[in-house]
């Protein structure tokens, strides 16, 4: 045997030995690591309004909720930037993702369509998450997931429907964007469902949190007639206050902040939604799971727990039993599947 075929047989030699020693010392760590699996998640909200805005606060009551159960069990701990707008949002998610503490990062607004996607690509074990209409699916690590209280909506119209002696109703929401459009369409379809003669007075005011434009809009939907309001934002229930008429809440039980105005509210729940992102990020953490995020938007309806709504509370006297049978009854029906509110995302116009 020649000395360059002899010393090429002891290198493969060499080569084998080392992957065969290697291969159970890399098997091993794997294990190791896997069976080390964190004990916390930290989340980082961005909020294009402030935290008491309804579309922020129901998003973390439900992380409260979620927190208590402890899925995985995990102790999960989050941050909030507050009032981001969108030229800014970007530079503030790089600056939690350079962090490397979050293993979810939110980007919380229909506003927030402009980020650039090479952030996303550029942190692959981050779950990013964008939330509202108007987000394009970039699948892999970015999950695009919305609301749409459509259904609890669609009992509060039925409940204005019925109730209003004017036979016209109003709503007051921010923009006409699909997530805000849906629920208020849902309102009008449960009002005109039961009451095809309702009229239906419409503002956008244009803004995502301002209380004194949104009272103003609804003290002239009341001029022209309106004896209920839909608040898609913060303020009409003062002018439904001042002028002696009910009001309907929206993402949250609104009931504490009017307790003599607000009738009901369309509750937004992302429980389900939020238990299902958890749900990839541990198993991307802990078993090597690729993130897959639909390429589509992840939403859970009434029946899939997604949405409720509130109690009458104080005011249940003011609803007559008649109303109050129709309502269970279609709350009944939309559980059972029996009854599909239509999604519809079209703006709204005024009638």
């Amino acid at each position: 045997m020649s000395r360059k075929v002899w010393c090429s047989f002891i290198s493969l030699a060499l080569i084998v030995g080392l992957v065969g020693f290697c291969l159970p010392v890399q098997k091993a760590q794997a294990k190791a690591a896997i069976s080390e699996k964190p004990k916390d998640l930290n989340i980082a909200f961005v909020f294009v309004a402030i935290v008491e805005e309804p579309w922020n606060t129901a998003v973390l009551q439900s992380i409260e909720r979620v927190k208590k159960e402890k899925p995985h069990g995990l102790n999960i701990n989050w941050d909030i930037s507050e009032s981001v707008y969108p030229p800014d949002v970007e530079r503030v998610l790089k600056e939690y993702a350079k962090t490397g503490k979050y293993g979810i990062i939110w980007a919380h607004s229909s506003s927030y369509t402009t980020i650039n996607p090479g952030l996303f690509k550029k942190y692959p074990n981050i779950l990013w998450i964008l939330s509202g209409s108007g987000h394009e699916p970039l699948g892999g690590n970015v999950f695009t997931i919305d609301q749409f209280p459509n259904e609890p909506a669609y009992l509060m119209g039925m409940i204005a429907g019925l109730m209003t002696k004017s036979n016209v109703i109003g709503a007051v929401a921010a923009y006409p964007y699909a997530d805000v459009n849906v629920p208020v369409n849902g309102y009008i379809d449960g009002a005109k469902a039961v009451n095809p003669d309702v009229k239906v007075k419409m503002t956008y005011i244009e803004s995502w949190f301002d209380p004194p434009k949104a009272k103003e809009a609804a003290l002239a939907q009341i001029a022209a007639g309106a004896d209920f309001i839909y608040a898609e934002r913060f303020g009409p229930f003062e002018a439904c206050k001042e002028k002696g008429i009910f009001g309907f809440g929206h993402f949250v039980d609104q009931n504490s902040i009017a307790p003599d105005v607000v009738l009901s509210s369309a509750i937004a729940i992302w429980d389900p939604t939020i238990k299902l992102l958890i749900d990839a990020w541990w198993n991307h953490v802990t078993l090597g799971f690729p993130y897959a995020a639909p390429m589509k938007d992840i939403i859970f309806g009434m029946e899939a727990g997604g949405s409720a709504l509130a109690p009458f509370h104080g005011l249940a006297d003011k609803v007559p039993a008649d109303v109050k049978a129709k309502v269970e009854k279609a709350q009944s029906d939309i559980m059972a599947g029996k009854l599909k509110v239509p999604t519809r995302p079209e703006p709204v116009e005024a009638e």
